[in-house]
């Protein structure tokens, strides 16, 4: 892999475990400023709106993420991150566990030599709830 590959690797693994921790604050220093975010059945947000509402839901919710099978290229100042995530949260009302599989397109933009997500956007694939 090339350089630039393997830091947004690398910056896809720490954005993983910056949502793990449930920590709003760290996971939108990964953003870019003019950042959109896309997920499934809602519309979408800029990054300044993202956990504004309930900046407590990554906690609240236990919820965990993984990434994997990551297909990523470069070109010129822009990478393309294909992902199949799989997460787990608790469901508030019977605290059973949802847990979700889902395609996630990342959109990252080298700004002052750091990657950064300038989109995201995901496509839950399967849904299955565990009691």
């Amino acid at each position: 892999m090339s350089h630039h590959k393997n830091v947004i690797k690398e910056s896809i693994q720490s954005f993983e475990s910056a949502l793990n921790s449930g920590n709003i604050e760290r996971v939108l220093s990964f953003y870019s400023e003019d950042a959109v975010f896309m997920p499934d059945g809602f519309r979408s947000l800029k990054r300044e709106e993202i956990g504004r509402s309930r900046s407590n839901f990554l906690t609240e919710k236990d919820f965990k993420i993984k990434f994997d099978n990551l297909k990523i290229d470069i070109n010129d100042n822009y990478g393309f991150v294909e992902a199949v995530a799989n997460t787990s949260e608790i469901d508030p009302q019977d605290t059973s566990t949802v847990q979700k599989t889902s395609r996630d397109f990342f959109v990252f933009r080298q700004e002052e030599n750091h990657w950064k997500i300038f989109s995201y956007i995901f496509n839950n694939v399967t849904v299955s709830q565990v009691s």
